[in-house]
């Protein structure tokens, strides 16, 4: 998994759990992960109350499955519940095409695969419904230094290529989309870091030619 990136442990343990369930199979199942899960992996912005996962199968999440438990330290309640959402589909939002071909495959389990979409892909996924929570996903995204401009316009401009009907509002929502990740760009977590200034005693040690301690 690359540095920085984080999955909970409870939802890799509960995948582990519902991949044990499916028993041996011929081939692998493939999972996708959107949505605010896929958020929180790249940027520990949130967590999301369920889990938006695409399956290559379909897949029977037994009852008792459906719902588990995270620690949320500093919380009220500690713990923080989530759902399991058998209902998700990337044809209800603003998926760009060839989504899952860009996805990384961050976990192996016995018969499933786990993969997270694409950062760029999963901002853009967001601009059809546009909520106050997606804007905020947005931000965190760009703010991580994680959307370039260009390649979101593209792949917006490709995901409406397959939408049917008045495209208004969601060619309003892509506008304010676009000016967020203009807001931060230059102004990244990554950026931010780069541009610390040095500690004076390293500067003095660097021109005295000695080494810091």
């Amino acid at each position: 998994m690359p540095v920085g990136r984080y999955l909970p442990v409870e939802l890799v343990e509960h995948l582990a759990e519902v991949d044990r369930r499916l028993g041996q199979l011929a081939e692998p199942v493939r999972a996708w992960l959107a949505g605010g899960f896929a958020v929180h992996y790249y940027t520990r912005h949130r967590v999301s109350r369920d889990v938006g996962i695409k399956w290559s199968h379909r897949i029977l999440i037994p009852p008792d499955m459906q719902v588990f438990e995270i620690d949320m330290p500093g919380s009220a309640a500690g713990t923080h519940i989530v759902v399991m959402d058998g209902s998700f589909a990337d044809v209800l939002e603003s998926f760009p095409p060839e989504w899952e071909e860009r996805s990384q495959e961050v976990h192996r389990f016995d018969n499933m695969v786990l993969h997270v979409i694409d950062p760029v892909d999963l901002a853009v996924s967001k601009v059809a419904r546009f909520s106050e929570r997606d804007r905020e996903d947005i931000r965190a995204l760009a703010e991580h230094g994680l959307i370039d401009p260009g390649t979101f316009a593209k792949r917006a401009d490709e995901a409406l290529d397959y939408y049917i009907g008045d495209l208004t509002f969601v060619r309003h929502n892509l506008a304010d989309a676009s000016e967020i990740i203009a807001s931060v760009s230059g102004h990244t977590v990554e950026a931010e870091t780069a541009s610390t200034p040095e500690p004076d005693d390293l500067k003095d040690s660097r021109s005295n030619g000695s080494d810091p301690v």
